[in-house]
C-alpha cells in the first residue's frame, strides 16, 4: 500500500489515478499494458486537450509504441484504437515518425 502512495517509480500513485479518474477520460491500451488518456474538461495553454500515458510498471518512455507516440505529440489527431497507421494502399504497417 505504502508502495502505491510514494513509489512513483513502480508505476502510478494513488493521487495520479485520483486525478486521472477526475480529470481524464480513458482512450486506449497498448500491447505493453500502458493505457492512455485525454482530458475531459481542461485545454492546455496552446488550445489543445491533454494527453498523458500511465505506463504499466516502471516509467520507460522507450516502451511507448511509434503510433501512440505520435498521438500522444499531436501528430495524429486520432488515437490508434480508432484509426491504426497505414500505408497508401490500406495494408497495416509499422509507423514511422
Amino acid at each position: 500500500m505504502l508502495a502505491k502512495i510514494f513509489g512513483w517509480w513502480e508505476g502510478a500513485t494513488i493521487g495520479t489515478y485520483f486525478t486521472v479518474g477526475r480529470r481524464g477520460e480513458f482512450i486506449g491500451k497498448d500491447q505493453f499494458g500502458n493505457k492512455y488518456y485525454q482530458s475531459r474538461d481542461h485545454v492546455s495553454y496552446d488550445g489543445r486537450k491533454r494527453r498523458w500515458v500511465i505506463y504499466d510498471g516502471y516509467a520507460d518512455a522507450s516502451k511507448v509504441p511509434p503510433d501512440w507516440h505520435g498521438w500522444l505529440h499531436y501528430t495524429y489527431d486520432e488515437p490508434p484504437t480508432s484509426s491504426p497507421c497505414r500505408s497508401s494502399d490500406g495494408k497495416s504497417h509499422t509507423c514511422r515518425i
